[in-house]
């Protein structure tokens, strides 16, 4: 029931910030954020509100240099293990305008950390600035069950230059 509440709230809200894009059009954000919750369910409320954050955002709160960008990147590969609870790569919410890149595909070699920074870095660019204050991390429940390390890429470049460098 939580998740319910909370969907229906997230959804509303992500209604109310996209005016100006275009209608989703095979589903409804209530129903992506339904399916989010349902393929995921250790997430928590602040979870969902990160995927509508980046689904409006993508990586326009990160980094603007693209040295730091780079190192950030190669110290968490380093750090992680080999194996997360995510998938090599999946869409944000509803409009799919960004996908979440695994950082396992660095750790692998499908992807070298100078090819996603650029796509990262390149993703950035023309996005509105949000308030840093309404930027969050995933819930201590997500990270227990997931681990979560990614990137978030636009999709225009994720199919083009990264997708076809991941093996099946």
């Amino acid at each position: 029931m939580k998740h319910i509440v909370t969907i229906a709230i997230v959804a509303f809200l992500f209604a109310a910030c996209r005016p100006t894009l275009p209608p989703t059009p095979d589903e409804s954000c209530a129903d992506a954020l339904m399916a989010y919750a349902e393929q995921y369910p250790a997430a928590e409320p602040q979870d969902l509100y990160k995927l509508v954050f980046q689904d409006l955002y993508g990586p326009g709160h990160l980094l603007t240099d693209s040295a730091d960008c780079a190192m950030y990147i190669a110290q968490e590969v380093a750090a992680m293990a080999d194996s997360n609870g995510l998938p090599d790569f999946e869409p944000t919410l509803c409009d799919g305008r960004f996908v979440r890149v695994n950082l396992l595909l660095v750790q692998r070699g499908d992807i070298s950390v100078g090819k996603l920074t650029s796509a990262v870095m390149r993703s950035a660019v023309g996005l509105p600035a949000p308030d840093h204050r309404y930027v969050m991390s995933h819930s201590a429940a997500f990270k227990a069950a997931y681990d979560p390390h990614y990137r978030i890429v636009r999709r225009d470049i994720f199919e083009r230059e990264l997708q076809p460098l991941v093996r099946p």
